[in-house]
């Protein structure tokens, strides 16, 4: 597993309940790191996405993960859109290319959806489709889920049987062969 834009962990603690390995994380924020670097310390942290090199991990990624910021879409802000800094999907895009996981899951705000008429998220699934994965996505309340409140999240899976990996290592139990 590797986790791009990793907060304080989130992804990584799922990707520990499901015995899965957290290769690696990327996140800026300092305080944030050295939370990750205190719970995951056989993980390597890498900051500014824009200043990584992702293509050691080439082939070695399973599953990747991505909380894109959400600032840039949220119905809370300004919606700048693509044109904000903080629209880091160019960036997410090119880890992707470079690492090449048969998984990819993004989270990110319901607003992504409708920003400009769905202009990024059709990008998104285009570029997804590009690199040939197979995409679903769905919108996904946090109530759906027994928290006390709507906020709503759309979620983003691809799935890619071309890059000539097989799954390695999903859970102490877990078979790989298809069975």
């Amino acid at each position: 597993h590797g986790s791009l834009f990793s907060g304080i962990g989130g992804w990584s603690v799922a990707s520990d309940q499901m015995e899965w390995e957290t290769a690696f994380m990327c996140e800026w924020d300092e305080n944030k790191q050295y939370v990750l670097k205190t719970l995951w310390p056989n993980s390597v942290i890498y900051g500014d996405i824009t200043a990584t090199d992702f293509t050691i991990w080439n082939g070695q990624i399973d599953i990747l993960t991505a909380s894109t910021p959400c600032q840039p879409f949220s119905l809370a802000g300004k919606r700048g859109g693509s044109d904000d800094v903080r629209h880091l999907w160019p960036e997410t895009h090119r880890a992707i290319r470079e690492i090449q996981p048969q998984w990819f899951v993004l989270e990110n705000v319901s607003g992504l959806v409708n920003w400009s008429k769905g202009m990024v998220f059709k990008q998104i699934i285009a570029d997804l489709e590009n690199e040939g994965y197979e995409v679903l996505s769905f919108l996904l309340p946090a109530c759906g889920v027994n928290a006390p409140h709507k906020r709503e999240r759309i979620w983003i899976v691809a799935y890619s049987n071309g890059h000539g990996h097989e799954l390695r290592g999903l859970g102490k139990d877990r078979q790989t062969d298809g069975k």
